[in-house]
């Protein structure tokens, strides 16, 4: 089999039970081509009466004894992703290659889903005209009558001719809503307003609750107030192409919700870059998979439906293209190993928090803490979630109560990017030439790439890995995680998920986790506390108690029904009124698990 950079590799999917030896002999072995020419590697039967071929040996001419055998279910022929097809960008010699783009559509959602750096928001620029396509001649550039021949004849050529006259209007929904303040210091109505859109400003700062914050200053809000301010403003322009990158960070479930029904309601193009799957599914008209060689080359699957998108990106294998785009299955399964029943380590008394007069009041449940189990805490924004966390963590004096003493390693909300490299922003106590270090933090995180680059040049994703990492590295009695999954991409999150479940039994500590991604809470947790009350005014946590309880009562309290999709396992929000929604409510399960 040739093996440079470009070649086509297959690999062979065999269903045992389904293979009669004899058959398998007259047929695919006899007709395999290496076996025919007499040298090793071909198809074979073993001692246990099984066919096999090693991967590596597979080559495309063994299509023709693969349907030689009549059971066409019984043996797949798969070909894995490689580097092909005509080039949209290339950023130089060596650099970072793009190969197709999505094909907006009026009046329709097109999700975008796959790793980041794999070009999602290079298409992005491209289609909304702020990046020129080269074709990957970036030596000499080409002018826009090639590229608009380039793309004579496909469903792209009336979008390139717009961009080629520059008549496209475009809004882009920018992914590090945290950065804002550093770009603009004036109050969140001059936000709203700074591109002269006044129209439907009343109507959507009530629809994303910023009546009371349009004489704050931007640089004084939360992350889920610098969302929901993102969101609105881009909603406010009148654009015909609309991009929302990653619009559920920070945000709760209701509130993921409500703006997924907003974008949905947009009668424009849509673009939507998201990792959480439960707002991609809601969002989302359609889907194009997006697959490669992160930081080398990106490629765009066809049009998909969004169930079969979803689900064909987790399996890693697109039938239509016979495809196969990632070696293994990524499944949200929950294990077995309860490690909510052992012995408690750490507890808590009931705190209060009162700020100002007419100020937030939380009122916090004591509770316990297990060796290594998870905690998962959830609930709306504005109830205390961070304030709790800061509580237990020393950063805030309770009113009453006190913080627990023990020593505590707190990954904040918001993570600061200074010109520090990554290696000098960890604490001495790392240890990070440890054999523990390398094999619980810095592999599965996958850190030891950005040792020498800053933190000011990472991107969201990275600068995530990396204060998870940090919070892990240092030597505490309990690891708090304000929301580790907030611009992490799917793979990432399930490797999160992963490592953050080795460390706890490993380490044999506790883990609380605060984050609004519930299948990854549902994947990690062993129990979970629930955040109540009134955002922004009053809130109150529960004590600890069994994760499938803990998000059933959330999702109780945000009035959604959830159910896992059979093929994955993945949840998905059921339609208001539908039939699933209506009988779940019946039986007051508003989590199916």
């Amino acid at each position: 089999m040739a093996t440079n950079r470009n070649s086509k590799k297959f690999i062979v999917i065999v269903d045992q039970d389904k293979i009669e030896p004899e058959l398998a002999r007259e047929t695919v072995i006899n007709f395999d081509p290496l076996n025919r020419a007499g040298k090793e590697g071909g198809f074979y039967i073993d001692e246990n009466e099984e066919l096999h071929i090693d991967d590596k040996d597979v080559m495309e001419a063994h299509k023709m004894a693969v349907n030689k055998y009549p059971d066409r279910d019984a043996i797949q022929m798969v070909q894995l992703v490689h580097e092909e097809g005509d080039k949209v960008h290339q950023f130089g010699e060596n650099e970072f290659r793009l190969y197709g783009l999505p094909e907006p559509e009026q009046n329709a959602s097109v999700g975008i889903l796959g790793e980041n750096g794999l070009g999602k928001t290079v298409a992005s620029k491209i289609l909304t005209g702020k990046l020129k396509p080269n074709l990957g001649q970036y030596q000499d550039p080409p002018e826009w009558k090639q590229i608009k021949k380039k793309f004579r004849g496909t469903g792209l050529q009336n979008h390139v001719e717009k961009l080629a006259d520059q008549n496209i209007d475009s809004a882009t929904k920018p992914q590090q809503v945290e950065k804002i303040p550093e770009i603009f210091s004036g109050t969140v109505k001059e936000f709203l307003e700074r591109k002269g859109e006044k129209e439907g400003l009343p109507e959507i700062t009530e629809k994303f609750e910023l009546e009371k914050l349009l004489d704050r200053k931007v640089k004084q809000l939360s992350g889920g107030e610098l969302q929901r301010l993102a969101i609105a403003s881009t909603l406010l322009e009148d654009a015909e192409i609309y991009v929302f990158d990653e619009p559920s960070s920070y945000l709760d479930v209701g509130q993921r919700l409500k703006t997924g029904r907003e974008i949905t309601g947009l009668e424009k193009s849509v673009i939507a870059v998201e990792h959480d799957l439960a707002t991609l599914d809601l969002i989302s008209d359609r889907i194009n998979i997006f697959y490669g060689e992160k930081g080398s080359y990106g490629m765009v699957s066809n049009t998909l439906s969004t169930k079969n998108g979803i689900n064909q990106y987790l399996k890693g294998h697109i039938p239509s293209q016979n495809l196969k785009i990632r070696s293994d299955t990524i499944t949200f399964e929950r294990s077995s190993d309860d490690k909510g029943e052992g012995e408690k380590i750490l507890e808590y008394n009931s705190m209060k928090k009162k700020f100002g007069e007419d100020g937030f009041e939380l009122q916090a449940s004591k509770g316990a803490l297990k060796q290594q189990e998870i905690i998962g805490i959830v609930g709306e924004n504005g109830l205390g979630k961070t304030v709790f966390a800061k509580m237990l963590a020393g950063a805030i004096k309770p009113d009453t109560g006190e913080s627990p003493e023990t020593s505590i390693s707190y990954k904040t909300q918001y993570i600061e990017a200074s010109d520090l490299t990554v290696r000098e922003a960890f604490p001495q106590e790392a240890n990070m030439n440890t054999k523990r270090f390398q094999t619980r933090i810095e592999e599965p995180l996958e850190i030891k790439p950005l040792y020498d680059r800053k933190l000011s040049n990472l991107s969201g994703g990275e600068l995530q890995r990396v204060a998870v990492a940090i919070c892990l590295s240092r030597n505490a009695d309990l690891y708090l995680l304000d929301e580790p999954s907030a611009f992490l991409d799917v793979e990432s999150r399930v490797k999160l998920g992963k490592t953050l479940k080795n460390f706890s039994r490993k380490e044999e500590k506790p883990l609380m986790i605060i984050d609004h991604d519930l299948l990854l809470l549902d994947y990690v947790s062993d129990r979970g506390i629930v955040f109540k009350g009134r955002p922004g005014i009053k809130g109150e946590s529960t004590q600890p108690m069994k994760i499938e309880k803990a998000l059933n009562q959330f999702l109780k309290e945000v009035d959604v029904t959830f159910r896992k999709d059979p093929e994955t396992g993945r949840p998905r929000a059921n339609k208001p009124g539908s039939q699933k929604d209506k009988k779940q409510r019946k039986k007051g399960q508003f989590y199916e698990t």
